[in-house]
Formats: structure tokens, sequence, C-alpha cells
């Protein structure tokens, strides 16, 4: 019994240990330097420049060790390994198969980008974190927002815009997006106003400066946005007077709110290629929501009067109506998707 039961437990960890099942037995690490060089890796010999070249070593609980050959220098490196993030994904099932991803060479990977450099103070050979890619002076890079068109958090819209570079890894971008055709923005019965919502982003974004990402090939950024979102729709809600809540005191109010939403945020992104021209951007935003609402008929007072819908004011999907908080937080994340002209 214990050895049926030894064995069915082994059976369920290898079963849920995502390490284990998705990954190969080697890992992809790319490799780049300053000037032509060649590394020696596995006894064999290779040649790398400016551009990426791959090797796919073993993963393995062991160091990856290179030799770096540069004119008459020479280095040898070692590097630790990293778990695989396909170990994390051991969440899902409770981390039940954690314990056999960190025991098998499948849950380690390596540093993914590696980029040597000549120091010339000490004439030796070093790992780079300086950033080479450099998106120059008049570019143009034209894009949407996709996700933004199945917003369910929000108000889905069609977004367009331009980003242009004032400078060497520095550039200024507007956007506009207006309303999917045929969304209906909130439940009515009465129509006061025409529904209808659009929106704006003015961006500037400093690339190039950090390297969170550990890859001197792909261009980051921080950025300063303000975007606004004005709104107008119809809706209604029911109420009873505080003194007397019998529903049959209840009372149905038809009203119109035009809303208008500011963002202000600090953003991370990073641009992803998708061949020469296409890109997807990345991002991450911390910041300000404020609202401002100018409500057309709206009879509550909440001084007199009691909500007796209790979907009011609570958030309620593609609504994106509350009434009472008007400053916030705001957190962002989401992509663009874009061409590079």
């Amino acid at each position: 019994m214990a050895k049926k039961t030894g064995l069915l437990l082994i059976i369920i960890l290898t079963l849920n240990s995502c390490a284990s099942i998705f990954n190969g037995k080697r890992t992809k690490v790319k490799i780049s330097a300053d000037k032509n060089s060649k590394i020696i890796f596995d006894s064999d010999t290779i040649s790398i420049d400016i551009n990426q070249t791959t090797i796919r070593p073993l993963r393995s609980k062991k160091p990856l060790k290179i030799r770096v050959l540069k004119d008459s220098l020479q280095q040898d490196f070692s590097f630790n390994k990293k778990l695989s993030n396909t170990v994390f994904l051991n969440i899902y099932n409770y981390g039940l198969g954690l314990a056999v991803d960190l025991f098998h060479n499948k849950g380690y990977r390596y540093k993914n980008n590696l980029h040597f450099v000549t120091d010339r103070l000490s004439n030796k050979i070093m790992l780079g974190n300086k950033k080479v890619t450099i998106v120059p002076k008049n570019k143009v890079f034209i894009y949407t927002s996709p996700l933004q068109a199945f917003d369910f958090f929000s108000i889905p819209m069609v977004t367009l815009g331009v980003e242009y570079f004032v400078k060497n890894n520095f550039s200024i971008s507007a956007e506009y997006g207006g309303l999917v055709a045929k969304m209906k923005l909130s439940r009515h019965n009465i129509t006061y106003l025409k529904e209808k919502a659009s929106t704006y982003r003015f961006e500037t974004k400093w690339y190039n400066g950090i390297n969170l990402t550990e890859n001197v090939h792909i261009n980051e950024y921080l950025g300063l946005e303000i975007r606004n979102i004005n709104s107008q729709y119809n809706d209604f809600i029911d109420y009873t007077d505080k003194n007397n809540s019998n529903l049959n005191n209840l009372k149905r109010d038809d009203f119109a709110t035009r809303k208008r939403v500011t963002i202000i945020n600090l953003k991370f992104g990073t641009l992803v290629p998708l061949g020469k021209r296409f890109y997807f951007d990345f991002y991450s935003g911390l910041g300000l929501r404020i609202k401002r609402f100018n409500h057309i008929n709206l009879e509550f007072d909440k001084n007199i009067h009691q909500i007796y819908d209790d979907d009011f004011p609570s958030f309620e999907i593609r609504e994106f109506k509350n009434y009472t908080r008007k400053t916030m937080p705001n957190l962002s994340l989401g992509c663009k998707f874009g061409i590079n002209l």
C-alpha cells in the first residue's frame, strides 16, 4: 500500500511539474560583442560581432562557462543558473510540481542576452550593459492600441497614433480614439444625450537610458503620458427616501451624464520587433485618474435619498461609473501595435 501511494505521489508531482513538461533539454542564449571577437563554447570556436549570435547550452544546475577572445585579449566567464520562467507556472497547480522542477535540470536557464565589451582603462573584456541600439532623429512610428477595442474595464475604442523622434532616442506622440461603432455605453430608458465617447493621448518618451531587460539590443523607454477620455451617456437609478424605504415609495430617476477622465501616468515600456518594420510596444504605468461629472436631470440627492439598486454606484462592466470618487491612483497595463516608417 505504501509503495502504491508513493508511486501515485511521484506520478502526480511529475505530471504537475511545468518546467519538466514544457522545457526542452537546451535553453537559448544570445551573444554579441562591441567588435569582431570569438568565443569558445563546448569546445567549439564561434565568431561573434555587434549582431547577436545564438548558442543553445544544455539546461543544468551547473554554471555556463564561456571563453571570449578579442585581439590579443582572453577572458573566461562563468554564469550561474537562473530559474526558468515556466517554474513559476506551478502557482496554477498550487506548487505541486515545484519540488520536481527545482531538482530537475529543466527547471533552470541562463541569462538570455550577453554582450561583451573591452574596457579601455583596464584593457579587459567585460560584460556590457549599455544600450547599443538607437532610435534616430526624424524617425516616425504609426501605431494603434488593439486591446482598447476590447476594453471591458473602460470604454472600447478604436485608436490611431503617430510618434515622432525630435532627436535621437527622444520622441513625442499623439493618439486619438473613437467609440466602437454601435457600442451602447449604458442601460437607459429615456435618451437625453446622444451617446458618444472619444479619447486623446499625448506622450513624451526617453529611450534607451535604462536597461531593465538586461538586453542591450532592445529599445526601452521611460515616458510621461497625459490622456483624456470624454464620454456622454444616459442611465437611470432607483431610489427611496431615507425616511421611508418602503418599496411602494420607489422612484426611478432617468438622467444623462457628461464625463471627463484625465489620466497622468509615468510609464515604462519595451519595443519588441516583429521583423524589420512592425513592432509591439508593451508598457506599464502608474499615476493618477481624475474624474469630472456633469449630470443632467439627476434628481437623486444622497442627503435625503438612498439607492435601491445595488449596482449603483459600484463598478459596472463597460459602464465604468463611479460617482463618489473623483481622484484615485491609476495603474496601466497595455500594448500597442505599430509600423516603423
